[in-house]
């Protein structure tokens, strides 16, 4: 039998566009399960997630969909966050923090942003350094960015720079005085599980397209036959009326029959950064008392840390406490190439180093690894994904999700795509 749908890929993107479309879709997932970036993991007793989730939003429709869908299941927190900066706590973002920093730090990054000459605007270096000054760019945003992106920001272009917020004048001056003030109002307060991680999103939407959903099919050969799609994983074969990529778009168009080359030059092209998660279990409670920490230290490994025990008592034993450390890398790099015990040993190095753990209170440790982490957004991205995007259109060929659209999304803008493109085929279908 022919599904009208049929959504390629398991993570929270397909299985909400499965939610969206009904009963007539359904969802191929190459793993044994589902949830993508969203998943997560228990180790002797501690729960860690593949990176640092939480649930917020500026999209009110879809911030209030996602606690209806997830009612009950989730506990309301503060978003307490600094950066560690010089072996010091300092207010998140950086510049909602000035007053803690040494004078002559302070100086620099008030007084350059105050008198900032701007610059001719080509890149991302360029938008940092016009838009906060040269003291505030070179103390925490270049080496921070650089060593997340491992992109230099002169070589990224600017079209996600929406996601940062610009500060204004006294709200620095406010900061400088040490006059409490906040950025990144909408993220103040966030939800998260209380219980099971964060893929207790995604295991909700695969809960409600139960029997819509086969695992363990990993997507090798999609051709075009008349009016349909054959999708194939080498052994069996679905058909479907229409397609849509939820998959990593490299997967994609590399399994696509006769895919032009000029299409997966342009994939061939995209950059991206895989992500290693460390969990390092601590056997007393933390003295952190804040959700996570961000680094732009170059000597340490990882660029952020997530403390689990802020959750609450279910993500870690009794008397515990944990830290979750994501490090960034380069699928080709020598920092990816490193075994996962050399990962652990710098993590938990750099940590006591900075005086944040005692090593004698680790007594659990274990790495998770992805390859599709970060869309890198290069100077050439938009142009290459004008190509893909012209190409699936002409296709018929839906996209949806952040490595199928490749934009750095959150789930909430995951979700808002999803719910979008849904609407889109209905149309049409219709």
């Amino acid at each position: 039998m022919v599904k009208q749908f049929g959504i390629l890929g398991g993570g929270l993107a397909g299985l909400s566009l499965s939610y969206f479309l009904g009963e007539d879709s359904e969802v191929l997932e190459k793993d044994s399960s589902c949830g993508g970036l969203c998943r997560s993991y228990q180790h002797e007793g501690f729960t860690f997630d593949m990176g640092g989730h939480i649930i917020f939003s500026k999209d009110q429709e879809i911030l209030d969909f996602e606690l209806e869908l997830l009612k009950g299941k989730v506990d309301r927190h503060f978003r307490n966050v600094s950066i560690w900066f010089k072996k010091r706590l300092v207010k998140f973002p950086f510049e909602n923090g000035l007053s803690v920093l040494d004078p002559e730090d302070k100086f620099d990054c008030l007084y350059n942003f105050l008198e900032n000459p701007q610059r001719p605007q080509n890149n991302f270096e360029d938008w940092i350094y016009n838009t906060f000054g040269k003291g505030l760019a070179d103390n925490y945003l270049i080496p921070y960015n650089t060593k997340i992106w491992k992109t230099p920001p002169s070589e990224m272009g600017t079209h996600w720079v929406e996601r940062v917020p610009k500060p204004s004048v006294s709200d620095i001056v406010k900061s400088a005085l040490g006059v409490e003030s906040e950025g990144y109002t909408h993220q103040l307060y966030f939800h998260y599980p209380k219980t099971g991680g964060f893929q207790v999103l995604p295991d909700t939407f695969e809960d409600l397209v139960s029997g819509r959903v086969t695992k363990n099919f990993a997507v090798k050969r999609i051709v075009r036959k008349a009016n349909s799609w054959i999708v194939s994983d080498g052994e069996q074969e679905r058909e479907y009326n229409k397609i849509v990529c939820a998959m990593p778009i490299f997967d994609f168009i590399r399994a696509l029959e006769n895919a032009p080359p000029e299409v997966l030059r342009a994939v061939d092209a995209l950059q991206f950064n895989s992500l290693i998660v460390v969990l390092v279990g601590l056997k007393k409670k933390s003295t952190l008392n804040r959700l996570g920490l961000y680094f732009p230290q170059m000597d340490l490994i990882f660029h952020r840390i997530s403390c689990l025990d802020y959750y609450g008592e279910n993500y870690c034993p009794p008397g515990c406490s944990s830290i979750q450390a994501e490090i960034t890398a380069r699928e080709t790099s020598d920092l990816w190439a490193m075994s996962d015990a050399e990962v652990t040993r710098e993590t938990v190095d750099g940590l006591a180093r900075e005086g944040l753990i005692d090593k004698n209170d680790v007594i659990a440790t274990t790495v998770k690894r992805t390859k599709y982490a970060y869309p890198i957004y290069d100077i050439d991205r938009e142009k290459n994904l004008d190509i893909i995007y012209a190409y699936c259109k002409n296709e018929g060929i839906e996209l949806c999700g952040r490595f199928a659209e490749f934009i750095y999304y959150n789930s909430d803008g995951i979700l808002r795509s999803s719910k979008t493109v849904s609407a889109r085929m209905l149309e049409k279908a219709n």
